[in-house]
């Protein structure tokens, strides 16, 4: 399948881009500023990137430049209207086949996930922004084994669990991808249209991988969706509110893999510095602490009631 890189600032714009492009039956990357846009470049390798026009003229280009100089053949390419004739156009230029209805769930070769997927799905629902990462989370909460098939235009992906951490990722219409944590951060930051969870562990002996960070991938796809302005934004509301580790903040935490600038960010969570002290420091603290807040690693408390710094 073709995969389709887009950096828009705008989630409604992005939102509508995504669903022209998958409507052609193109994998589409989404991302929010040129940053992640480089970084999901560089882990996917897409055949073509289009740049929305509310990017900043100088960032976009600076961008462009970069990508073409370590792809001379990727197709970069500007929003033009209406939107599904520029999908089409682009399809047609990368070579793409046209897009085609498929099943719910794709015919599989393999018993065990053939097993698993003929079960009635045990919880179904909508995807939107950040959804794909609640999902997950919760699922390995729970220890949950089964199969979580992802709708959208192109096909079903399905995602393997076994005792709720990610062992398998099959894209619609391809074998087992070898990159498992890759594949999960590309979902999470794709748009999907809705979702099924399969229970059963038949499929174990048909998946073989590496073992990832259950969360680690989250966190990524999510930082690929969208900017740290936007996820200060959204926390916004709560920035004079102390954040407080949860009972799941160790077991959680540990399955994130954080890197240095997010474990700065960790040893701020002292009990006493509110959200808009914590957002000042290096790294990308925001997206950090959103999702840790989403997953249930912390729990918010008034200033005035948080715990206060013991005396020395």
């Amino acid at each position: 399948m073709a995969r389709i890189l887009i950096v828009d600032r705008d989630p409604a714009s992005r939102e509508l881009l995504e669903r022209a492009l998958e409507n052609e039956g193109l994998e589409v990357l989404s991302t929010a500023d040129p940053e992640a846009a480089w970084e999901a470049f560089s882990a996917f390798s897409p055949l073509a990137a289009v740049l929305a026009r509310r990017l900043p003229r100088g960032a976009a280009e600076d961008l462009a430049a970069r990508m073409q100089d370590a792809d001379p053949d990727l197709h970069i390419l500007g929003v033009t209207e209406p939107l599904p004739e520029m999908a089409r156009r682009l399809r047609i230029r990368l070579g793409a086949p046209a897009p085609r209805s498929l099943p719910s769930a794709p015919p599989v070769s393999r018993p065990g996930t053939a097993h698993v997927l003929g079960r009635p799905a045990i919880e179904t629902g909508e995807l939107g922004f950040a959804a794909l990462a609640d999902l997950l989370v919760r699922l390995w909460r729970s220890a949950a084994d089964g199969v979580l098939a992802i709708e959208h235009p192109g096909g079903a992906d399905l995602v393997f669990l076994l005792r709720g951490a990610t062992v398998g990722v099959q894209v619609a219409g391809e074998r087992h991808t070898a990159d498992v944590s890759a594949a999960l951060a590309s979902l999470c930051a794709s748009s999907a249209r809705s979702y099924s969870f399969h229970p059963g562990s038949d499929f174990a002996l048909e998946v073989r991988s590496a073992p990832v960070p259950a969360l680690a991938p989250l966190l990524e796809g999510l930082r690929m969706a969208a900017d740290e302005p936007s996820y200060a934004a959204a926390l916004a509301e709560v920035q004079e509110e102390v954040p407080v580790r949860s009972g799941a903040f160790p077991v959680l935490s540990r399955d994130i893999a954080l890197g240095q600038d997010d474990l700065r960010t960790v040893a701020g969570l002292d009990g006493h510095r509110p959200i808009r002290t914590l957002l000042s420091g290096p790294g990308r603290p925001a997206s950090l602490l959103w999702f840790l807040l989403r997953a249930g690693a912390l729990d918010l408390r008034p200033t005035e009631t948080a715990r206060p710094t013991p005396d020395r």
